[in-house]
């Protein structure tokens, strides 16, 4: 990206600082108190000018029009005035009234207080009181219009985010809320524009490694290579002091602060339990029809993994079990959409509570009706489009809706109806077209393991990685040695430099994973590069 113009600078500030200076009417001159025939005719006349006037535009318009300009990117097509909706349209007639009345004995006749006995720097200040209270009236309509067009990515995921998507219950006069984002967004772009292709490439991989404690090779590989992410499986956990070196002696090592994650879904796949013993399977909690004791879950779940220097935890799961065999026994909350998506959900909302640990719906698009392993083998789906759209996409849809959806993670099966060709983990038709356009997701994607069967056994270790970054994948997991790292970044790295993928489709995967991290205070803006 390129440099930051001053356009970009604080426009909100810039909003507010011309709406309470350089649109702020005058007082006007002081009425005398006994107004002679000749005076009363001035007025009379001026009144009749003014209604003349009223379709001229005014003061009010013209913020609204500097809000619209100031809250949008060069590159956003600017919205037009006469596309405000009817609410924003009355509340401006109001205060062009207001405006159009311009001098100060008009205002003070409308305040309730006796003219007579006001003195003249009371009448200017309450003229100047009652003309900027109905400007902030009449503005509400206009920034909720505003505000909801704001570029999709300033959003967080959460807040969001998601990056990136708006949380249930936000409201447009947030403003601070907004701003917040729209400073993230710009602190983001600048970091990207100092970063080499090297350093943005190593952003989007995550390494899996077999130390339990930092070693040579482990720091090297996230030094010479840039990384943005590490996975932790139960061989790297052996006690909860060691973690904590471990997590630590990680993110030593990195110029910018890591992801660290872990599948941490309970039952079966429990990789903290040489610290924390056994827990509840999905399975188990999803049978109760508890969402409080769902949520209660997530975040002992979080407070566990936080404590331990772990910031991701790729689940829940959101499969709507539907067939036996298969990689989900026990794994998932239920066998309905609705179950799943009010039990997973409930989860989530605990598990990110805290904003310290980041949950992954996965797998997308679904393993609740497939028999098969993807450790294994590649399996196709048959299952319609209007069926997929109605049991496994329906949780994804609700919980990307109410903005918790902050990670997604993609899985190795063929979805006919989309994409017959290739596993829906390297098909952009599904991961572009179904999950970003279609389900209006733009947080962060990350595969499921790339090393496995339904993968390896169709496909070189470059076409996994390449594809799966044109399809729309974000984070490439997991590489597994110094070779395999270096394979993927330089699979990555010539794409771009031949062409096969663009430039600022790396930078909007970087992108999304560094407001990711600046939603959850993995990433300080006060840091910076260290």
């Amino acid at each position: 990206m390129g440099e930051m113009g001053q356009a970009e600078e604080n426009p909100r500030g810039a909003f507010f600082e011309q709406l309470m200076t350089a649109r702020m009417p005058t007082a006007g001159p002081v009425r005398s108190s006994q107004a002679s025939p000749e005076d009363r005719a001035a007025s009379a006349r001026s009144n009749a000018t003014t209604d003349a006037d009223a379709t001229a535009p005014t003061a009010a318009e013209e913020v609204a029009t500097v809000r619209v300009a100031t809250s949008h990117p060069p590159s956003t097509p600017q919205a037009p005035h006469a596309q405000f909706p009817d609410t924003a349209s009355h509340s401006l007639h109001g205060i062009r009234e207001v405006f159009a009345a311009s001098s100060a004995p008009a205002l003070a006749e409308a305040l309730p207080l006796p003219r007579r006995k006001l003195s003249r720097q009371r009448r200017a200040i309450a003229a100047v009181a009652f003309t900027v209270l109905s400007l902030v009236v009449a503005m509400v309509p206009v920034l909720s219009y505003v505000s909801a067009s704001q570029p999709a990515s300033a959003s967080h995921a959460a807040t969001s985010g998601q990056g990136a998507n708006p949380a249930a219950g936000w409201h447009p006069q947030n403003w601070a809320t907004v701003a917040r984002q729209q400073a993230e967004v710009r602190y983001v772009n600048k970091l990207i524009a100092h970063m080499t292709l090297d350093q943005e490439i190593g952003q989007m991989i995550m390494l899996g490694f077999l130390e339990t404690q930092m070693s040579p090779s482990l720091a090297y590989s996230i030094k010479q290579f840039h990384l943005g992410s590490v996975i932790l499986y139960a061989w790297n956990i052996t006690g909860a002091d060691q973690v904590k070196q471990l997590t630590s002696q990680i993110q030593a090592q990195s110029d910018l602060p890591l992801l660290i994650a872990t599948d941490q879904e309970g039952g079966s796949v429990n990789r903290l339990q040489s610290v924390v013993g056994p827990l509840p399977s999905a399975a188990t909690i999803g049978a109760t029809g508890d969402p409080s004791y769902a949520r209660q879950r997530g975040i002992a779940d979080a407070q566990q993994l936080a404590a331990l220097g772990i910031n991701v935890n790729f689940a829940p799961v959101v499969d709507v079990a539907n067939t036996g065999g298969g990689d989900l026994g026990g794994r998932t909350f239920g066998d309905t959409p609705k179950q799943v998506t009010t039990m997973a959900g409930a989860y989530l909302s605990g598990l990110q509570s805290s904003d310290q640990v980041v949950g992954t719906l996965k797998h997308f698009p679904g393993l609740g009706d497939v028999p098969a392993d993807p450790h294994q083998t590649l399996y196709t789906l048959n299952r319609s489009v209007s069926e997929l759209e109605s049991i496994d996409w329906s949780p994804y849809r609700a919980l990307i809706a109410n903005g918790t959806a902050q990670m997604i993670m993609s899985t190795h099966v063929v979805v006919a109806a989309i994409d017959p060709t290739r596993p829906a983990s390297l098909s952009k038709p599904v991961l572009t077209g179904v999950l970003r356009d279609q389900l209006g997701y733009q947080g962060v994607i990350v595969t499921d393991g790339i090393y496995m069967g339904a993968l390896t056994a169709n496909y070189t270790f470059d076409q996994i990685v390449v594809d799966a970054v044109e399809a729309g994948n974000d984070i490439i997991c997991s590489t597994y040695s110094i070779a395999s790292t270096a394979a993927a970044l330089n699979a990555l790295e010539n794409a771009v430099r031949s062409g096969e993928i663009s430039k600022a489709r790396i930078d909007d995967s970087v992108r999304r994973i560094l407001l990711l991290k600046l939603s959850n205070g993995v990433l300080n803006m006060s840091e910076g590069q260290r």
